[in-house]
């Protein structure tokens, strides 16, 4: 584009005719007061002349004012940015009785575009409270819900069907009804949104509002809590039943379980949406949150068939389920006391799913009956399980996750390297390990063979694929279970003890990739067994650099989010408990053991028993395929 202004002359071509330059000088030279002449005639052309340089370029002129955006148009996975609000109460602090409330939903893409009701599959409106779990209901009556469990929809609003819902653009209205006898506290308006176009575009929105009284309530399991176990440490999701994929939902619901418990409980409470059928009476029974979590998590615990049948059981589909930390740890979930202060037949009941509150001649034969007598209804609880100590059955005492296994304690040691920092060719590392009991105090090492039923060491390495080295048990390099060496008798040349130590000298490091390597032993008592029945052990580790002094991450260092403090191994057929470490794990679980294929049977097992087939897995192999046991392919694996 050309313009003929005079300060900013622009020209759609790289060299300009003389014309245009005549008339724009004129302009310049006119403005500041001087004539220009022109030959009113043209002679003859002459030769053409030498081009000139190229001339300055001027200053760019200002830049035009942006345009306004353009319409946003969604797209099938454009995502959700559903807007939900409940308008402020008359008094500012809580709906009083008669009151009504509007609740408005913004339907709009994740970049701001405009969405209508026909652009959702589902657009479910909940609401529910007090948030005590032994109060928690549906506000029914709030809402104008139907609680006919027989009708589609119960307990919820179904904003694409329903009348009394209004739309105007992309701004859904619907208006509660007035607050009548609703119990005081906090109720939660919550909203499941998801679009037709993709399944996975949805959301499930949560907003507080208050009835009858201004006193915020708390839950009593808080997300952070969910969290330890249930999110994703990666992508933040949370995974819980209604992620699953594996029935005829393909997709699952993420947005369900997106926000715990406050999400849970639309649904999950003492008269909502969720249900599961007694299989004693065919009955339709409201699954409260309480109900629902302790089951889960109880897992291969429950005993009552109406829970654990394969066909029938509420839970039969989370019988497997081991609760990774200590399942007498109530505070893994609950914030508060309230586990031990409000005790419940059903709080209870759900956990100790065999005891039977009812009369004794309605009792059935795989129950058994309360020791207190039937209860007809909670009242009386709390007169014997008290808190703490001064009841007949107090609830501390019987949920102390405390286990003493009464460790003794192994305390590893290794030579210094010549450069102080880590071990390179021609070095010879020595391992030094003191053995001490639960006091504290070292023990004879002259004696161990009297002592000990146990004595393993291992060396093993680097960290990020470690294999057993350096050891006389590890240049064998047999396919065996597992690589250690016995600390006990006089076989392992490599070995000295005295009184005070022992000592294990290793091999070259010549030849080793450079890394994080490790030393670990764990031994078991031949004369002492702890309270719980169990052989008193030790167990210890240290670690070590080789070629660098660059210490290797940990590809998984966050067991203890789950498991807590617990052990593993603490088991009759094995007595070594050993922590949720990938550092101690890999003492047996290394990287030269066979995990799959003919390798099983090598050593006289096969893929479901010996210590090469099941036990003897790479930690990759054994943590994943515990962590997706339900998912194998090969259940025989897990």
């Amino acid at each position: 584009m050309r313009t003929t202004s005079p300060r900013n002359v622009e020209y759609s071509s790289g060299r300009c005719r003389w014309q245009e330059v005549l008339v724009a000088l004129t302009f310049m030279l006119g403005a500041l007061g001087i004539g220009l002449f022109a030959a009113a005639c043209t002679g003859p052309q002459g030769a053409t002349g030498v081009q000139g340089a190229q001339g300055l370029i001027g200053p760019r002129g200002p830049q035009g004012l942006q345009g306004e955006p353009g319409p946003v148009s969604p797209g099938t996975d454009a995502g959700l940015n559903v807007g939900l609000t409940v308008s402020t109460p008359a008094n500012g602090a809580f709906l009083a009785i008669g009151e009504k409330a509007n609740v408005t939903i913004t339907l709009e893409d994740a970049f701001g575009g405009t969405l209508s009701k026909d652009d959702f599959a589902t657009l479910n409106l909940y609401m529910y409270g007090p948030q005590d779990p032994a109060k928690t209901v549906t506000a029914v009556k709030l809402l104008n819900a139907s609680t006919d469990r027989s009708q589609n929809p119960h307990h919820y609003i179904d904003l694409l069907s329903n009348t009394d819902a209004t739309s105007e653009g992309n701004v859904v209205t619907y208006t509660l009804q007035g607050v009548t006898d609703e119990a005081p506290g906090t109720y939660m308006v919550s909203l499941y949104a998801k679009l037709k176009s993709n399944a996975l575009d949805q959301e499930f929105p949560v907003v507080p509002v208050q009835v009858g009284s201004d006193d915020l309530e708390s839950q009593v399991v808080g997300k952070d809590n969910c969290a330890s176990c249930h999110q994703g440490a990666q992508n933040g999701q949370f995974y819980f039943h209604h992620v699953d994929t594996s029935g005829n939902n393909k997709t699952g619901n993420p947005s369900i379980d997106s926000l715990p418990v406050e999400t849970c409980k639309s649904c999950h409470n003492n008269d909502g949406y969720a249900a599961y059928t007694d299989p004693t009476t065919g009955d339709r029974v409201p699954d409260a949150i309480v109900h629902r979590v302790h089951g889960i998590h109880m897992g291969e615990g429950l005993e009552n068939p109406v829970d654990t049948d394969p066909s029938t059981g509420v839970f039969r589909d989370y019988t497997g389920v081991v609760f990774p930390k200590n399942i007498l740890n109530c505070n893994a979930c609950h914030t508060d006391d309230r586990w031990k202060t409000e005790p419940s037949r059903e709080a209870c009941g759900t956990c100790h799913d065999n005891i039977w509150f009812g009369d004794a001649a309605a009792m059935p034969t795989t129950a058994e009956t309360h020791p207190g007598g039937p209860q007809a209804d909670d009242s009386a609880c709390a007169t014997c399980h008290t808190p703490d100590a001064g009841g007949m059955a107090p609830i501390s005492a019987a949920h102390n996750p405390s286990i003493d296994v009464e460790y003794d304690q192994a305390v590893l040691t290794m030579s210094t390297p010549k450069n102080g920092e880590y071990y390179v060719e021609g070095e010879k590392p020595v391992v030094s390990i003191v053995i001490k009991d639960a006091e504290g105090k070292p023990i004879d090492h002259t004696e161990v063979d009297t002592l000990l039923k146990t004595a393993n060491l291992y060396v093993y390495g680097p960290r990020s694929h470690s294999m057993p080295v350096l050891t006389t048990s590890a240049e064998k390099n047999a396919v065996v279970s597992t690589v250690s060496n016995s600390l006990l008798g006089d076989a392992d040349p490599a070995m000295t003890r005295t009184a005070d130590k022992i000592t294990y000298q290793l091999n070259d490091v010549a030849g080793l990739s450079q890394g994080t390597y490790m030393a670990f032993m764990y031994t078991n008592s031949a004369t002492v067994t702890t309270d719980l029945g169990f052989q008193r052990a030790a167990f210890g580790l240290v670690n070590f650099q080789i070629g660098t002094a660059t210490v290797e991450p940990k590809i998984a260092e966050n067991c203890e989010q789950c498991h807590g403090d617990t052990v593993m191994h603490l088991n009759e057929s094995h007595v070594h408990p050993a922590l949720f470490d990938p550092d101690y794990c890999k003492a047996c679980h290394d990287y030269g053991r066979p995990g799959t294929g003919d390798l099983f049977t090598q050593v006289g097992g096969n893929s479901t028993t010996g210590w090469a087939g099941y036990g003897a897995k790479p930690i990759s192999a054994r943590v994943h395929g515990v962590h997706a046991g339900a998912y194998l392919n090969h259940p025989e694996y897990v």
